[in-house]
């Protein structure tokens, strides 16, 4: 009888236990979701950038709007936006809404003054850029604000004699044209170096690089804010 009477006073623990246990895992399986939907994302936007790299090194020209109406179609489910319609070519097609930036960029190493490049370009006194990398073309289509959340890594040509289509007209004495500092070094601890099967890039050969960030608003739940994904491929 008085194991009885004790069962009736405990009824509804139970409940009460998991109640307490549910809240504490609430915030685990928030974290758990975002980070799974992240990391779903962030492997969706690798193959878009790895897709739309095979396409730029096989000339596609990506300041038309032909070609970035087929990689919105690629990006599919990222939610990049392009806009109206356009007639020939539009190197910062950024006036969009949407979630991603794409940022197309070709760099050059540019080799010592004694390099075909140079001599060019007139010699030494002439060859502003020699052993750096230079910005060779630069195409953004997408959200522009996005980049303030994530720039692009390789930095931003300041040079303004570029073309329509992205392609700096100087690249070899326009002072502008060269890599930031920062992205200078980081090309060159990448790129300039002798070893696990590499060598350094040679006077004029070029790399071809595809960026895409995207936001994912839709993945922030309370405290739990979705810092984006970001792919990036060299070829």
């Amino acid at each position: 009888m008085a194991t009885e009477r004790r069962k009736k006073r405990q009824s509804g623990q139970e409940i009460v236990e998991f109640a307490v246990l549910a809240f504490l895992f609430v915030g685990l399986f928030m974290g758990w979701f975002v980070t799974g939907m992240s990391l779903i994302r962030s492997l969706q936007a690798n193959q878009v950038c790895a897709n739309l790299s095979n396409m730029y090194i096989h000339g596609a020209d990506f300041s038309t709007y032909g070609m970035q109406q087929l990689a919105q179609r690629i990006a599919g489910g990222l939610k990049l936006e392009i806009g109206a319609s356009f007639t020939g070519s539009d190197k910062a097609n950024t006036d969009n809404t949407g979630n991603v930036l794409v940022t197309v960029t070709q760099i050059m190493w540019v080799g010592a003054t004694t390099a075909p490049n140079c001599v060019a370009a007139g010699g030494a006194s002439k060859c502003t850029n020699h052993d750096s990398f230079v910005f060779t073309q630069r195409i953004q289509f997408g959200n522009g604000t996005v980049a303030t959340a994530h720039p692009s890594t390789l930095g931003d040509p300041t040079t303004t004699a570029i073309s329509s289509s992205g392609y700096i007209q100087d690249p070899i004495t326009d002072s502008g044209a060269a890599l930031p500092a920062a992205a200078q070094s980081s090309m060159q601890s990448l790129w300039q170096v002798t070893g696990g099967g590499r060598t350094p890039l040679v006077d004029g050969q070029v790399c071809y690089v595809v960026e895409l960030y995207a936001q994912s608003p839709d993945l922030s739940l309370g405290s739990y804010q979705s810092a984006g994904v970001y792919g990036r491929y060299f070829f």
